[in-house]
Parts: C-alpha cells; structure tokens; sequence
C-alpha cells in the first residue's frame, strides 16, 4: 500500500515529468528547498539550490530550455517514515538541441511536513543518501 508521502513525491515527479508546473508546485510547501542534481546552463554556476515557488519556477524554466525530454520516476522506495522518503529514481533526458540522452539512476531525499514536500535532495550514491537522511548504515 502507498503511503501519503509516497503518493506525494509520486505527484511531484510525474507533474514534473509531464511538465505541469502548477500540479508540482501544488505539492511542494511554499518555502521548499530544492537541490540541483547537475549542472544546468542557464543557471548560474555557484547555485545548486533553489528556495521557494518562484525559484522552483525559475528552475523549471531552466530545466525545460536543457531538455527536450526530461522524466523523473520512483523506482523503488527504500524508506518512508517519520516523514522523510528516501527513493532510487531513473533520470531520463534527451538534451535540446544536441538531442544527447541521458539515463541515470539517482537516490533522493524528500523532507515532508504536512503532507508537502519540503526539501528534494538528489544523490548518485545510496550511502550517501542514507546518511543525509540521518539514516543507519
């Protein structure tokens, strides 16, 4: 059985995926903390988090000029509890204009509170993940 704060980051990721900002948004509290996976062109370089919906807005808009296709999906929930969800995740982009494709496994991180998210963390090591999550080894 999903949990909520599965079925939230689930929301998140497909409306990203399908490119329906207002349903993300809708799933991330106003003062969300997102991390930036990689390296974005149109982003300056020294940022590599984003705070609040007009940021995220402004990410998004990023994101879309990188990508031609961009999918992000919950592969497989390796921890939920306490409100916090720590998830392995496929990447897929296929990049505009170099048409260059992407497929990339990564773990996040995702801080929930009151049924939204707050903070997205993404990490290509599971270890990693696990301790930034305050989790065991």
């Amino acid at each position: 059985m999903t949990s909520e704060n599965e079925a939230t980051a689930r929301s998140a990721l497909a409306a990203f995926s399908r490119g329906d900002l207002d349903a993300c948004l809708a799933t991330l509290a106003p003062d969300v903390e997102w991390h930036i996976a990689f390296r974005i062109p149109d982003l300056p370089p020294d940022v590599t988090v984003v705070h609040g919906h007009d940021s995220v807005r402004e990410l998004w808009k990023a994101f879309r000029s990188a990508w031609d296709e961009l999918t992000v999906e919950i592969e497989e929930v390796l921890h939920d509890a306490d409100d916090v969800l720590v998830a392995r995740a496929r990447f897929h982009g296929r990049g505009a204009g170099s048409g260059i494709e992407i497929d990339r496994m990564m773990f996040y991180v995702l801080d929930l509170d009151e049924g939204l998210l707050t903070t997205i963390r993404p990490f290509d090591d599971l270890e990693e993940a696990r301790r930034a999550a305050g989790l065991r080894e």
